[in-house]
């Protein structure tokens, strides 16, 4: 099965804005699809920082 993902550029412990939006585009495509919507996002110390940022925008599985 195929599914959407979406790499998010972090700052610090933000979310980019930019992620933000392709979130929102991800999220709308996967709808379309019928398929997950996953995110990926890299760094150091961010495990219990960014879920909050992300999972709103209907991510079905987080990548940390």
């Amino acid at each position: 099965m195929n599914n959407v993902f979406v790499y998010c550029e972090i700052e610090g412990t933000l979310v980019q804005e930019v992620s933000q939006e392709l979130l929102t585009k991800g999220r709308k495509l996967a709808n379309q699809l019928n398929v997950e919507l996953h995110a990926i996002v890299a760094g150091t110390d961010i495990r219990g920082k960014v879920e909050d940022q992300i999972l709103p925008y209907g991510v079905d599985k987080l990548f940390v």
